[in-house]
């Protein structure tokens, strides 16, 4: 075989990943926490959600899955959206399969926001998620992922803990199959990671692939647990480079 030939192989195994973006750079800061302990068989499911300008909306397929399949996870919730779908939420949150953090409230680049403004946001999205779900949130995502020491000091100054993740799903890829999704995320978890998805109509494939996404990491002898259980005792475990493919939106 040619060394053009086998270029040419590489490059067509290669193309079905090209669509999905590189996974973003995180700054380290103390306190934000990216995975769980690399021994244990547990791995965390989450969901972000936000509206931003638009109405928010609620992608009810996929939390039929995980009630069907008894999954717990974790929703990183923006305050707008919760605003927005408060008759859903409330009796959503009486349900003990879900736990509910903060994603802002108006899902902005926090980093490029004064230190007073990104405290405004997040207390306004606190008080409005605990007004919805009866309980304060008491973990806290960042907006697109982006955290450096400024925004986790403000956000732990408001008593909230700064949880990233390890395994990006890419789900808000447009070009994405079920199978991909799949593939991806079941080959790619490891012990203690932190996967996220998209519970607002921005995951493309999530309700779909999610089934086997379950079944697939149980099926490997993972235990689905929400984010507050992997991280029960656990030391700060930064968020560095992610692996996977682009960031949470």
């Amino acid at each position: 075989m040619t060394p053009c030939v086998l270029q040419l192989i590489l490059l067509v195994l290669l193309l079905p990943c090209a669509s999905f973006p590189s996974s973003r750079w995180v700054k380290s800061a103390p306190g934000v926490i990216g995975h769980g302990s690399r021994k244990t068989k547990e791995i965390a499911l989450t969901f972000d959600a936000c509206s931003e300008r638009r109405h928010g909306a609620v992608d009810t397929a996929v939390v039929n899955v995980l009630r069907e399949t008894r999954t717990p996870a974790t929703i990183f919730v923006g305050g707008k959206w919760a605003r927005d779908v408060a008759p859903y939420l409330r009796p959503l949150a009486a349900d003990t399969l879900f736990e509910f953090g903060c994603h802002a409230y108006m899902h902005p680049h926090l980093m490029k926001l004064s230190s007073g403004d990104i405290r405004k946001e997040l207390r306004k999205a606190t008080r409005t998620i605990a007004g919805i779900v009866g309980r304060a949130p008491v973990l806290f995502r960042a907006p697109y992922g982006e955290i450096d020491a400024r925004v986790a000091g403000i956000a732990d100054s408001l008593g909230l803990r700064c949880i990233e993740y390890d395994l990006p799903s890419g789900d808000p890829d447009t070009s994405i199959t079920r199978a991909a999704l799949v593939r991806y995320v079941v080959s790619m978890a490891r012990g203690g990671s932190i996967v996220v998805m998209h519970v607002n109509g921005r995951g493309r494939r999530t309700a779909e692939a999610l089934p086997e996404i379950i079944a697939g990491l149980r099926k490997k002898g993972y235990t689905l647990v929400t984010v507050g259980r992997l991280i029960a005792g656990s030391v700060e475990r930064p968020a560095r480079q992610r692996t996977g493919r682009g960031s949470s939106q």
